[in-house]
């Protein structure tokens, strides 16, 4: 199947297409854009789950048990994470000044150094988004997606003892 067919069915199928896949195809539009772009700047691919770690990282250092608490994850999967960061040099371990027995995770030098090129290329990308949508559209897009939605289960408790 050639590009333009895939492209004139996408078209097609776009004004039947639920929002959670629209959602879905534009995560997949920007995350392979993003790769591609980081690459270019000589990163390797990091597996996704980092992303559940990276954004509660900082100089002066976290407990993982913090992180799990922040990302709304477990303490297992955030040592899982760690390990694979560990190994890729985008974060350290320091001993906690105020409980010796702890450990604490600290972004490392080199994490610096990704965290910027993830900034620099996700400002890009949203450039490049406006480029092709329209200011507007973008403009839209992020106040959407920046709003309060809720706590996805407090409908759930309400109507659950109702069927």
């Amino acid at each position: 199947m050639n590009r333009d067919r895939v492209a004139t069915m996408t078209i097609e199928a776009r004004g039947n297409t639920n929002l959670g896949r629209l959602c879905l195809n534009a995560f997949r539009w920007m995350d392979t854009l993003f790769e591609a772009r980081m690459q270019l700047r000589g990163w390797q691919r990091i597996p996704c789950s980092s992303s559940l770690v990276l954004p509660h990282l900082h100089k002066k250092g976290v407990r993982p048990a913090d992180i799990a608490k922040s990302a709304g994850v477990t303490r297992q999967a955030v040592h899982h994470v760690l390990k694979d960061l560990l190994e890729l040099g985008l974060v350290e371990m320091q001993t906690d000044p105020n409980d010796r027995r702890s450990k604490l995770v600290a972004i490392s030098p080199r994490g610096v150094e990704f965290d910027t090129a993830v900034r620099d290329v996700s400002k890009e990308i949203e450039q490049e988004l406006a480029q092709r949508i329209g200011d507007q559209a973008v403009s839209a897009l992020r106040t959407s997606l920046e709003a309060e939605w809720g706590n996805p289960y407090e409908k759930l408790r309400t109507t659950e003892n109702q069927f």
